[in-house]
């Protein structure tokens, strides 16, 4: 779900509508970022019911707090710190996730810049059947999950949502370079889990010409 270009005008006309008491104007709002900021929290929370509460907590912080949105920022940036602040709100609650190493899972290559390990090539060729595919693309946001929030946040937002890195970064208040090193390395991270899948993937069924 990419932002937009030249949503923010019409952001700011109804953030001043609920700034002076419009509930028409907040209903608008919802409409517009319900689906986002739910797809956002189940980025971190994993969980339907979780997420669907969490949008919630979200949207009651904007209720109350809007009077604080400085309207010379960008709407979506605030209010998407907002959202990722009351889905780890909510995330705290919950039993501590085990955490992983990104350092276990980095790629290691051989002298001549080619992969030490063949699981490479089984993951490249059981992509190609189709239904593989579609089941490394589950399991792809079940690793995505598995990450540091830190990580997790900045591959969901720009591989899963479409943002725009440069919209990323804005949202967690980090350097464009910061960013593109996060997304690096998580993408290096669910590859090589993806890539131990693949490795033990059945091989695709050819199909059989009756006699």
């Amino acid at each position: 779900m990419a932002v937009h270009e030249g949503q923010d005008a019409s952001d700011l006309e109804l953030v001043r509508r609920i700034k002076r008491g419009d509930e028409q104007g907040f209903r608008e709002m919802v409409d517009r970022y319900n689906a986002r900021v739910y797809s956002l929290a189940y980025g971190v929370l994993r969980n339907s019911e979780d997420a669907e509460e969490a949008t919630q907590d979200a949207f009651l912080t904007l209720y109350r707090k809007i009077d604080t949105f400085d309207e010379s920022k960008k709407f979506f940036s605030w209010f998407y710190r907002v959202a990722l602040n009351a889905a780890y709100s909510r995330a705290r609650r919950r039993k501590p996730a085990v955490t992983i190493s990104l350092d276990d899972y980095q790629p290691r290559f051989r002298d001549d810049g080619h992969a030490a390990s063949p699981e490479f090539a089984a993951f490249v060729e059981g992509a190609e059947d189709e239904a593989i595919a579609r089941d490394l693309a589950d399991r792809a946001e079940e690793f995505i999950a598995e990450l540091p929030e830190t990580y997790r946040d900045a591959i969901w937002m720009v591989d899963v949502e479409e943002m725009k890195p440069a919209d990323v970064a804005e949202v967690l208040e980090i350097s464009l370079a910061a960013l593109k090193s996060r997304l690096h390395r998580a993408r290096l991270y669910v590859r090589q889990r993806l890539i131990e899948v693949a490795a033990v993937a059945p091989p695709a069924r050819e199909s059989r010409v009756a006699p």
